[in-house]
């Protein structure tokens, strides 16, 4: 089966959330944000590579949501097409061969990752900048994470090829204190260059980034359904700066 750019976005998506097991596969997101993107994104891709209809439910328990999938054939795939491996797969995760060879896939494989394990987000500036960019969110950053360093390693000589610029970071788990591998896109230019080039299919980061190509800024802990009633008109933007306001900007925002 040749890999095309719907699987290879899957594919990166399952290096971002999902586990594989010798009688199945499966992916988890956030049960609150990313049912969304589940339902109509990831369905879709699976239904439209593998003709079959994911049977997506919430793991209350974890705060989950996501499917399990069964069969030989999909395990098979995964595991001899792609080489992800069954079982843990944390700190040895490698992108699979197959997609390194076809610079073509890089960008799907990118933004499927990108949509699980990735995030945009804005800063204020600070210093001798202008009054709206030392009070507003205004700065754009491109973050990705993994523990795996090699993986991050091949994503970074990926986006280098492609032209899109960006920096490497080793830091440790807040929670595990554990080494893990960032990358991060920053600065107007380059972030616009990784929407030209790669972009996200989910709606999480997609709304974020329409509120700051809209508004200029875009302020940091919103939910979706706050960034989808501000993109409407439903909400003010500014009322998130707003003592009283449905949002609370903290005093360590990014």
């Amino acid at each position: 089966m040749r890999i095309d750019e719907k699987m290879a976005e899957i594919a990166g998506a399952f290096a971002a959330d999902g586990c594989m097991q010798k009688d199945y596969i499966c992916m988890w997101g956030n049960i609150y944000e990313e049912q969304e993107y589940y339902n109509t994104v990831l369905f879709n891709l699976f239904k439209s590579a593998f003709g079959v209809n994911l049977r997506l439910h919430p793991k209350q328990s974890n705060s989950v949501y996501g499917f399990y999938l069964c069969g030989k054939e999909i395990v098979k795939f995964f595991s001899e097409k792609l080489g992800f491996p069954i079982g843990v797969k944390t700190y040895t995760m490698v992108v699979p061969e197959v997609i390194l060879k076809e610079t073509s896939l890089w960008p799907s494989f990118i933004r499927g990752f990108a949509d699980g394990d990735g995030c945009i987000n804005f800063s204020k500036r600070k210093g001798t900048y202008s009054l709206f960019k030392r009070t507003r969110h205004t700065y754009p950053r491109i973050l990705l994470s993994s523990s795996s360093n090699n993986f991050m390693k091949q994503i970074k000589q990926m986006l280098d090829t492609l032209g899109v610029r960006s920096t490497l970071i080793i830091a440790k788990s807040g929670r595990s204190n554990l080494p893990i591998t960032k990358i991060l896109v920053r600065g107007v230019e380059r972030v616009n260059k990784w929407f030209e080039i790669i972009g996200f299919s989910n709606s999480v980061q997609i709304t974020r980034f329409q509120i700051w190509r809209k508004f200029g800024y875009c302020p940091p802990y919103t939910t979706l359904a706050q960034r989808k009633a501000i993109l409407n008109g439903e909400l003010n933007l500014e009322d998130f700066y707003e003592k009283n306001g449905p949002g609370r900007i903290r005093t360590d925002d990014p």
